[in-house]
């Protein structure tokens, strides 16, 4: 966020928090410079006096106050009995001046039951950001997915507008929802907030016409207005500055068929994209039902070298340590916390769970990998009875553009099953890199650690080895790293998963149904190789790799060493495989 000092104090702030290059501060005290002491009249004690002075005609009474007006006056008369009425009129003076600059007071000015936690000051943030790029013609595009019921809808479709028009009321609002009756109920309340007397004491210039208050259409007396629209319905004759999509899909029956996908599409790209102003900005704010859905496309035409998209995923419980909460903390505790998450969880069910509160979807069957491949254990033997090895594929860097480094940990039994012990996935940079490594070594004690031959491990792998002699010298190393670099020759992502798609097929791949990690490598799996993301498909891959790079199987030596009779019985107690691996020796 741009950051410019103000012309006054010379302090700095977020460009969205000066006005006219001055801060709230200094806008206040120079408004309170220009006002006058009012001037106190002799009041005449002579009561025939105050007759005269009284205007002829029938004195007008002032409007009844409503019950909940008075409820509310006494509620803050009893919260600050102390308070003078000077007091009361600067503290009001300050809060206006926020609400005119800043998008989450200005919310919480007009809907007192507003309870904004960390998620709605971020998303107020970049909402701000959003507003002020549009302003200067940037054609921001931005996506936002968010689990339902968690504010989304109140906080962008109902007052992100009213609070953009009243700073460019020569601006226009096209909203489109799954159906014209939902996005002219946000129209209606845009309406009811910029008619408010409270709202024309922030924003004096922005007013409705008066021959034009249709709730599907209306305009301001500067030029601007809103459209209230369904998506795939018309738009001819409107433009926009800002587009906003609010949840363009109505339930699971529309998301799974391709007929409406394929309209929506169609619909974006030939209707509503059409209608936009030079510099316009484009806002989705949903939940995730498809994976192939609206923003799904939309995200693949931004792989392909499409337009470029600022995106924002605000799971229900989160995957990974963020900036704002810890792994496996909920969104917005004081509205659902993790216990109530859990129970909604039981009663979706997973896969409208992933999609619509993790905003992780999962297609229903893979193109490479197929959904019948994926083989699940309740128990896993344990560590002593298991080879474990490891395998990496770096990408160093903590900014949301960056990919992830994922390592994956398996285990190997006497079968030649492999098991997934664990999934390390993050982004990370080159020395938290090296920590995971070690934290997972000295945990797991793996035989190998695989590792792709190439920049990033060639920049690592010297500071692996002094470590690992920083370690043996404090004596906390438990066992030396045996790495081993791989190289992927000339085959592509899909040339190199083929081994571990085989042993899938076999069923000879095992994974934890109860893991935290599970289903965002399953949809990694099932998307492939068309998915945003395939670095934890990358992982397994080499895992398969390294099974091919190894000998033939051993039989283990007996007391006796071992006869003929001996491995005619381990052969007995073996299931039929053919897949044989000296990972498993």
């Amino acid at each position: 966020m741009k950051i410019s000092p103000c012309s006054e104090c010379h302090n700095k702030y977020p460009a969205s928090g000066l006005q006219d290059g001055i801060c709230v501060e200094c806008t206040l005290t120079a408004q309170e410079a220009r006002v006058e002491k009012p001037k106190h009249r002799r009041v005449p004690s002579d009561e025939s006096t105050r007759k005269q002075s009284l205007p002829k005609g029938k004195a007008k009474k002032s409007p009844r106050k409503s019950a909940k007006q008075r409820a509310i006056e006494a509620v803050e008369e009893s919260a600050d009995p102390g308070r003078s009425t000077a007091e009361k009129s600067k503290q009001e003076l300050i809060d206006r001046e926020k609400s005119r600059r800043f998008l989450l007071p200005f919310i919480q000015r007009f809907d007192k039951t507003y309870n904004a936690g960390w998620f709605h000051k971020d998303l107020c943030r970049r909402l701000e950001q959003f507003s002020q790029d549009v302003a200067d013609r940037k054609s921001p595009r931005l996506m936002l997915f968010v689990p339902p019921r968690h504010g989304k809808s109140i906080t962008t479709t109902k007052n992100l507008p009213a609070w953009h028009l009243g700073h460019h009321p020569d601006h226009e609002f096209i909203i489109a929802s799954y159906a014209s009756q939902l996005a002219e109920g946000f129209s209606r309340g845009i309406r009811e907030i910029i008619n408010a007397a409270d709202y024309k004491s922030l924003f004096p210039r922005t007013k409705l016409k008066e021959d034009s208050r249709s709730v599907q259409n209306w305009k301001l007396t500067r030029q601007g207005g809103l459209l209230a629209a369904g998506v795939g319905g018309p738009m001819t004759g409107n433009g926009a500055h800002i587009l906003v999509i609010d949840d363009p899909v109505k339930n699971a029956e529309e998301a799974d068929s391709a007929t409406v996908r394929d309209s929506h599409w169609d619909w974006y790209r030939t209707t509503a994209y059409t209608r936009l102003a030079p510099g316009a900005g484009v806002l989705f704010i949903m939940t995730r039902w498809h994976h192939d859905d609206l923003a799904g496309r939309l995200l693949e035409a931004m792989a392909d070298g499409g337009e470029q998209w600022d995106v924002v995923d605000y799971p229900a419980i989160a995957l990974e340590n963020e900036p704002y909460r810890r792994k496996n903390e909920a969104l917005h505790p004081v509205r659902y916390d993790e216990g109530s998450l859990a129970r909604i969880r039981s009663a979706v069910g997973e896969r409208t769970w992933w999609s619509l509160y993790q905003q992780k979807p999962t297609p229903d069957e893979g193109s490479y990998f197929k959904r019948e491949m994926i083989r699940y254990y309740d128990k896993c033997p344990p560590l002593e009875q298991l080879r474990v090895y490891t395998a990496w594929d770096f990408a160093i860097g903590v900014k949301e553009q960056n990919d992830f480094t994922v390592g994956i940990v398996v285990g190997v039994d006497f079968l030649d099953r492999i098991f997934i012990l664990d999934v390390l996935r993050g982004k990370w940079s080159s020395d938290e890199i090296i920590e995971q490594i070690f934290a997972c070594h000295n945990h797991y004690l793996p035989q190998i650690h695989g590792m792709e031959h190439g920049q990033i491990s060639m920049a690592i792998l010297p500071f692996l080895r002094k470590r690992e002699r920083e370690e043996r010298n404090k004596g906390t190393l438990k066992k030396s790293l045996n790495i081993e670099e791989l190289k992927t020759g000339r085959r592509d992502k899909v040339a190199r998963a083929r081994t571990i798609q085989g042993r899938m097929e076999q069923g000879m791949v095992m994974f934890d149904k109860k893991a935290t990690w599970i289903e965002p490598l399953i949809a990694e799996l099932l998307q492939f190789p068309s998915g945003t993301h395939d670095d934890q498909v990358d992982s397994l891959a080499w895992i398969g790799l390294m099974f091919d790079s190894m000998g033939k199987f051993k039989f283990p030596k007996g007391k006796s060493g071992g006869g003929f009779m001996d491995k005619i019985k381990h052969l007995a107690r073996r299931t039929t495989t053919t897949n044989k691996s000296s990972m498993a020796a």
